[in-house]
């Protein structure tokens, strides 16, 4: 974000900055969009769920490691780091030691490891949020380093996670069509893979591995990813030996929200006052 435009958001009464690029404080207005909007992604998922299970903004080291995530984007992984238990605070050479957790990259991660090393009969539903952060050093608005995601994941056979991904992909336009905000729906790829280029870029993109639903932001914003639809096929299934009834490792894919994003996508389109708002 500009510092012009940062200064207008903030005046506006949504944003706080703190200082530092890509990191941002939101206001009580800001969070009573977002209030609206969680309630309106909860409306369309067409599972039973009342609303999602929160996942913390640390997740174990070991869980990002088998997924190979760290292995494939390692400059936007947040690690943590701590001084040992007990350290004289005097002891000016101490130097803190890396933490059994790191920052949660998306909030994704902390699911498949709740269903790790069994094997699936019929596929399982998810609806989860948290606290995420990429290591992104940057003043583009909307590039945030510590944001929040909402998402929607199956774990099921191949076609099953795949019918599912399409589904959700025409229930998001629809939802953004109520909500007001234009979105266009472009082919994208994605570092959930792991190395080896197991599935190069441009396999991903003739695939249709991933989609991003791309709205405004800001006046002169080309587009800005505000969702995106997800299908890993069986990485992360085999990465933690989930298995699917008598068809080797489990599919799985995602619909994940970029709660802060979303809410800037609605204030651009529909102005600074929530009241004069389309309801949802």
């Amino acid at each position: 974000m500009t510092s012009a435009m940062t200064a207008t958001t903030t005046e506006s009464g949504w944003l706080l900055p703190t200082g530092v690029p890509g990191l941002l404080g939101f206001t009580g207005a800001h969070e009573a969009v977002l209030a609206r909007l969680q309630a309106a992604l909860t409306a369309a998922d067409p599972s039973p769920s009342t609303g999602p299970d929160w996942y913390p903004p640390v997740v174990p080291r070991a869980h990002i490691d088998r997924a190979q995530y760290a292995e494939s984007f390692p400059q936007l992984l947040g690690t943590v780091h701590a001084l040992r238990t007990g350290t004289d605070p005097a002891d000016t050479s101490a130097v803190p030691e890396e933490a059994d957790v790191v920052l949660a990259p998306a909030v994704c991660y902390g699911v498949y490891p709740r269903i790790a090393d069994t094997v699936l009969t019929a596929a399982r539903h998810f609806d989860a949020a948290g606290h995420c952060y990429r290591h992104e050093a940057t003043s583009e608005y909307g590039r945030f380093r510590s944001f929040r995601m909402r998402e929607f994941v199956v774990v099921a056979g191949a076609d099953e996670a795949w019918q599912w991904r399409e589904d959700w992909i025409a229930r998001t336009e629809a939802l953004f069509g109520r909500l007001g905000v234009k979105v266009t729906v472009q082919p994208a790829s994605d570092p959930f893979f792991g190395p080896g280029d197991r599935f190069m870029r441009s396999s991903q993109l003739q695939q249709s591995l991933k989609y991003e639903f791309h709205a405004e932001l800001y006046d002169g914003d080309p587009g800005t990813a505000i969702a995106s639809a997800n299908c890993h096929k069986d990485h992360l299934g085999e990465r933690f030996g989930i298995g699917f009834a008598d068809q080797g490792p489990a599919h799985s894919s995602c619909m994940a929200f970029g709660l802060e994003r979303t809410v800037g996508a609605l204030i651009h389109a529909h102005g600074d006052d929530p009241a004069n708002w389309p309801e949802f």
